[in-house]
C-alpha cells in the first residue's frame, strides 16, 4: 500500500491483512453468477477473481477485486478451499480466463495497422481484429497468446503443430 492509499483511506487494512487463508474463506455464486467471498464473517459481493500468475499457470494465489478493480482480498492456496467454495471459484475463473485454442489460421490481413484474423478454433470459426502487435505475445515452447480488440483471448499451444500455411501466416505478422 502506498502512502497515497493511506491518505485516501486512513482506516484501510494493510496489504498483509488482506492475505486470506483457505480456512478463513467461503466462496459462492448467486443465481446471477455474481461471486461472493466471506472472510471471518465479513462478506464481499460482486467480485472478480484474478490469478496472481495467469500465464505461468501458478495457482497459489487468487486476488478478489471489486467492481472498481480494487483488491479486497488475496487468497492463498485456493486449491485448499472447501469443495463448494473451490468449485464456485473454479467456475468463475474458467469464465474469466476462457481462451479459445487456435487450430488453423485461414487468413491474416493488415489494414492501416490493424490485423484481421480468420481462424479455426477448438470451438469453431472465429474472426477478430488485433490493434497492436503487443497483443500477440510469444511465450516459451512455441506458444502464443493473442488478445483481440474486444479483449477476447486466443491461444496457439505450439505453433510447430499447426499446418505450414498457418505457421507462415503467423510468422509473417509477428
Amino acid at each position: 500500500m502506498t502512502a497515497s492509499d493511506k491518505s485516501e483511506e486512513p482506516n484501510a487494512p494493510r496489504t498483509s491483512e488482506w492475505l486470506v487463508q483457505p480456512g478463513q474463506a467461503r466462496v459462492w455464486e448467486d443465481s446471477f453468477r455474481s461471486l461472493h467471498l466471506s472472510v471471518d464473517g465479513k462478506e464481499f459481493s460482486n467480485l472478480h477473481p484474478r490469478r496472481a500468475f495467469p500465464l505461468s499457470g501458478m495457482v497459489d494465489y487468487v486476488s478478489f477485486q471489486d467492481e472498481k478493480d480494487k483488491e479486497v482480498a488475496l487468497l492463498a492456496h485456493p486449491q485448499k478451499l472447501d469443495k463448494p467454495s473451490r468449485q464456485a471459484l473454479e467456475k468463475a475463473l474458467e469464465r474469466m480466463y476462457y481462451v479459445a485454442k487456435i487450430v488453423r489460421v485461414d487468413e491474416i490481413k493488415e489494414t492501416m495497422g490493424v490485423t484481421h484474423w480468420q481462424v479455426q478454433t477448438d470451438r469453431g470459426y472465429a474472426a477478430f481484429e488485433v490493434v497492436d502487435l503487443q497483443h500477440v505475445r510469444k511465450l516459451p515452447e512455441g506458444r502464443y497468446l493473442i488478445a483481440d480488440a474486444d479483449g477476447n483471448r486466443f491461444e496457439i499451444g505450439d505453433i510447430r503443430r499447426l499446418d505450414s500455411r498457418s505457421q507462415a501466416l503467423i510468422q509473417s505478422e509477428v
